[in-house]
């Protein structure tokens, strides 16, 4: 399995797309709009600017690095070809995971950075510790819609579907954009992964632990999107 990850990430890392929309957006945003003075509820600004764009990062991340590349070695018979090699499916299935999980890595050390030093955010290396981790756990779920829409459409059309699902729960989620939502909307924002995890990473550079809801709609859409996968896998599998 290994062989195929270096494989991928090598490709990742190549894709001009991938560096620019998931590192050098999210940097940019953050020494744009999130070198803020001051404090919200006891937290630094900035310190909630640095959830907010680690989190459009590390989404971002795992939806394009899991799913992006599947439509297109569908079209080109390359998971055909994987079929014929030692790969088995649960390794192919797993790598992809681990990739979209990966490739968080950078977006967020990115934000991470401009945070230290243009933002002067001040938490203690047990609250870094705990962000990051709490991020590639939340990303699990989006790596996992990544790859279902990876597998389910086709050629250019699952990237246009990935992007337009991140931005969905980008801005539903409250990534971006500040303020409730009217009416039912503002319930159904609260139901999205995305805003579990901002939430998430709030509660955590606060010094407490995220509350049983925001992880347990974290854990809600992992399980819903990994039987989507699953079945999809079996449905293209029996094809």
């Amino acid at each position: 399995m290994w062989p195929f990850m270096r494989f991928e990430i090598i490709r990742t890392l190549r894709n001009i797309k991938y560096l620019v929309f998931l590192i050098a957006v999210p940097v940019a945003f953050y020494l744009l709009w999130g070198r803020q003075s001051g404090t919200q509820d006891g937290v630094q600004v900035a310190a909630l600017a640095l959830v907010a764009m680690a989190v459009y990062a590390a989404t971002g991340g795992a939806l394009m690095a899991a799913g992006g590349g599947v439509a297109d070695d569908r079209a080109q018979g390359w998971l055909r070809q994987l079929k014929v090699t030692p790969l088995g499916d649960a390794q192919w299935f797993a790598g992809r995971i681990v990739l979209g999980v990966l490739m968080v890595l950078p977006g967020v050390a990115g934000v991470s950075v401009a945070a230290l030093t243009a933002g002067h955010v001040h938490l203690a290396a047990g609250r870094w510790a705990a962000l990051i981790a709490l991020l590639l756990a939340g990303s699990l779920p989006f790596g996992l819609l990544g790859l279902f829409l990876g597998l389910t459409l086709r050629g250019k059309t699952a990237q246009l579907g990935i992007v337009v699902v991140f931005f969905a729960l980008t801005v539903l989620g409250g990534v971006i954009g500040a303020g409730p939502l009217p009416g039912v909307w503002e319930r159904i924002r609260e139901l999205t992964p995305s805003y579990g995890l901002v939430q998430g990473g709030n509660a955590v550079i606060a010094g407490h632990a995220p509350t049983l809801a925001q992880a347990g709609v974290l854990a809600a859409w992992t399980v819903l999107a990994g039987a989507a996968v699953l079945l999809r896998w079996r449905r293209s599998s029996g094809a």
